[in-house]
């Protein structure tokens, strides 16, 4: 019995020794952490109208799936300009999608595709008895989606709108029931779960005659300075410029009071009735003026002593056919890249030292480079239209640079913020890696 325990004990002492032998000199296997960086898929939206509606890709072979679908894949497009019925969800890439939508009449609306930032101000539209627009809501995610919609009118907020929306589908509400019988609008959209995109359209007729559309941009947050740039000023007869409304509204609990400042190539100066004016609290207000400028392009900046939201709508029946554009406030410029699928723009900067950079691609292939220098302003048209183009902002200043494009022609007026439609997201991911070795 006593020799079966040493055994047993020399036995347990040599797979003690073993374990120990091992843990030592085993190469054991370490973590690091890998940065992963990508663009998320966008959304564009479907045709909102009875036009025809295009989504404008960065080339043939990014990946698309039309929303509603049978499959979840992603295929080539096939074509850098795509038709569309549906919202389209378009693959991630740095390269921002914009949506064309044209009228018959004719006219001309764009939008940025994007992924909703859960958080957006749409200032326009109107729910009259001329309005054919729609608040439209495309689900592109895999699970149910809630968005919360509070609307403002010139009688005040109007109560809560939850919306529910299914997974991989869309939901239009046309703004004449959303706010039945308000000219002035103004839409607080909040996403409270799913992954979402919202776009407005704001479409008017009255009869069989068109009276033009225009997405609204969803711009910045309420804030004290509000800065507008590219707003239409184009001349419709002798001496006669387009009809300018300003849009604002401040949705806190203290009325406004408001400078605005008009900046052009002619200079800066305060518009006729906008040079300090009060405006209560929760309701939209809409007054329109005429600056007196001859530059066809401006910037409207907004200095109030509480938070504001606004946008400015132009309207032109210059080309033979009415159409509008609203122009929407924006954030600071610091580098976006997006397709124009041939449209020529109308850049338009501003703020205290204007340098920004443009790279472009030209219809025909033809490339260029151009920074655009200025103080207070700066325009820049290019000769043709563009198949794409990129902007960095180059200035070193404590004063930001503002940026957006309005489309101006025969073939209609609108305006498009100069922002991505997605930003690229970082995730850490933990890698394996042998070749860390611990000895003792």
């Amino acid at each position: 019995m006593k020799l079966k325990l040493n055994k047993f004990t020399l036995i347990a002492l040599a797979l003690v020794l073993a374990s120990i032998l091992t843990t030592t000199f085993t190469p054991k296997i370490g973590t690091a952490i890998k940065l992963v960086q990508n663009f998320p898929a966008t959304a564009c939206p479907g045709n909102l109208s009875d036009g025809s509606a295009t989504a404008v890709l960065a080339n043939a072979k990014v990946k698309v799936r039309s929303i509603p679908s049978k499959s979840n894949a992603l295929t080539k497009a096939g074509s850098s300009n795509i038709l569309v019925n549906n919202p389209l969800l378009v693959d991630g890439d740095p390269l921002s999608a914009i949506s064309v939508i044209r009228g018959k009449s004719p006219w001309l609306a764009t939008a940025v595709c994007a992924i909703s930032n859960g958080d957006a101000w749409f200032v326009g539209g109107s729910g009259s008895l001329t309005s054919k627009g729609a608040f439209d809501i495309v689900n592109s995610g895999l699970s149910v989606s809630v968005v919360d919609l509070l609307v403002f009118t010139s009688k005040g907020p109007a109560p809560l709108a939850s919306v529910t929306v299914a997974p991989n589908s869309q939901k239009r509400i046309f703004l004449d029931a959303l706010a039945p019988g308000e000219d002035s609008v103004a839409i607080h959209a909040i996403t409270r779960s799913g992954r979402v995109s919202t776009f407005f359209f704001d479409e008017r007729r009255k009869g069989l005659r068109s009276l033009g559309a225009d997405f609204v941009s969803p711009g910045a947050r309420p804030q004290n300075h509000v800065v507008i740039p590219a707003i239409s000023n184009i001349v419709v007869g002798k001496g006669k410029h387009a009809t300018q409304t300003l849009r604002i509204l401040a949705p806190g609990n203290i009325d406004a009071t408001v400078k605005a400042t008009v900046i052009s190539s002619d200079g800066s100066f305060a518009p006729v009735g906008l040079d300090g004016f009060s405006v209560t609290r929760g309701q939209v207000t809409d007054i329109n003026f005429s600056p007196v400028i001859s530059a066809g392009i401006y910037s409207l900046v907004l200095d109030s002593d509480q938070p504001i939201v606004a946008a400015v709508q132009s309207t032109t029946g210059a080309f033979g056919a009415q159409d509008f554009s609203w122009s929407s406030s924006a954030n600071p410029l610091t580098s976006v890249s997006m397709n124009f699928g041939g449209l020529t723009p109308s850049v338009q900067f501003t703020g205290g030292n204007i340098a920004v950079q443009i790279s472009w691609i030209a219809v025909g292939g033809k490339t260029g480079t151009k920074t655009v220098t200025g103080s207070d302003s700066a325009t820049w048209i290019p000769k043709t239209g563009l198949i794409r183009a990129s902007f960095t902002n180059l200035a070193n200043s404590t004063k930001a640079t503002y940026g957006s494009v309005i489309f101006q022609g025969s073939g209609g007026l609108s305006h498009l913020l100069l922002a991505p439609g997605a930003v690229l997201e970082s995730a850490s991911v933990p890698v394996p890696d042998a070749g860390v070795i611990a000895r003792r």
